[in-house]
Parts: structure tokens; C-alpha cells; sequence
């Protein structure tokens, strides 16, 4: 009888999926790690938003505002478009809203 044994990183995890990709998994859990940024979330799930919009909505100064959505930009989970002089965010994809549903039955409660 043969047993497989997976092989293992340095960081001892089981060399499933290459590190770059768990980099990058842990990247968006960063990103959604914030309350801040997941009422984000919440309100571009009705449409995109200026910058101006979304901190009078989510009740945050600009420049806090902005460094939330530098670090949703950067994990993939909006994007942006320039219209004039106004910048839009928007969701990247409407998985998005399917991981923060996971996240909401993970932690006892009904999904949106």
C-alpha cells in the first residue's frame, strides 16, 4: 500500500496552489478585512459612485475614502473610470457581492 505525501512550502503549506496565487488570495482578504470598505461594497452594488458620492454615503472624509479605494483598486475587486474631472468606481464583478454574501453566511447572517 502507497501513501502520497503532498509536498510542502518552506511556510510548511501544502504546495496546492502556487504561492503567487495564495499571495494574491490573501491580498483580497486584506482588502475585505475592513468594515469601512465592505459598506464600500455595499453601496456600489447599487452603481458606481464618484469618490464625493461614496464618502458622503459611507460617512468618511475624502481622504480616507480614497485610501479605501486605493486598496480595493489594487486587490482587483473595483475599477474605475474617469468622466471630466470626476473619477466612478464601480464593482469589478458581480462575484464580488457573491464572496461578501459567503463572508455574511459565515458569520450568521442571511446574504444580500
Amino acid at each position: 500500500m502507497s501513501t502520497s505525501v503532498a509536498s510542502t512550502t518552506a511556510a510548511g503549506c501544502p504546495d496546492v496552489s502556487p504561492e503567487s496565487e495564495r499571495q494574491r488570495y490573501a491580498a483580497i482578504s486584506r482588502a475585505l478585512a475592513d468594515a469601512k470598505r465592505l459598506c464600500v461594497l455595499e453601496v456600489l452594488a447599487n452603481g458606481e459612485r464618484s469618490v464625493s458620492d461614496l464618502s458622503r454615503e459611507v460617512r468618511c472624509q475624502i481622504p480616507n475614502m480614497s485610501q479605501h479605494l486605493a486598496v480595493l483598486r489594487a486587490s482587483g475587486l473595483v475599477v474605475a473610470r474617469r468622466e471630466g474631472s470626476a473619477v466612478l468606481y464601480r464593482l469589478s464583478d458581480p462575484k464580488v457581492l457573491e464572496a461578501y454574501g459567503l463572508i455574511k453566511s459565515l458569520a450568521g447572517e442571511r446574504p444580500a
